[in-house]
């Protein structure tokens, strides 16, 4: 990390976000004495469950927007993020580092 305590790059985004977010029985007593696939599973899950948190403000901006409202950027701007957090949180969980997603994003680009 750089001098500021900031990540500056996908893998330390990565680190930084898997540290302070774990999935340990400490935090999720449903997850005392699972096994690693249950585990993983749970992972997927309460990821997918956070990301549909974020596109539901996502699409709350955009059902008030066609009726007339106006996009709050600063509610656009923090489901994004922690969108991807929970994206590069879940990537983490199934062992893919920030050099696999730079390296898989143009392949499955291909095309486009």
């Amino acid at each position: 990390m750089n001098n500021q305590n900031r990540p500056d790059s996908l893998n330390e985004l990565m680190s930084f976000i898997g540290q302070r977010y774990t999935y340990t029985p400490d935090h999720y007593p449903a997850l005392q004495g699972v096994s690693s696939e249950r585990r993983e599973a749970f992972a997927v899950s309460h990821s997918v469950h956070h990301m549909m948190k974020s596109l539901g403000k996502i699409s709350a901006e955009c059902e008030a927007f066609d009726h007339g409202g106006q996009l709050n950027h600063e509610v656009l701007r923090e489901a994004t993020v922690k969108m991807l957090i929970n994206t590069l949180k879940l990537a983490e969980e199934l062992g893919l580092s920030g050099s696999d997603l730079c390296e898989a994003v143009p392949q499955l680009m291909k095309g486009k």
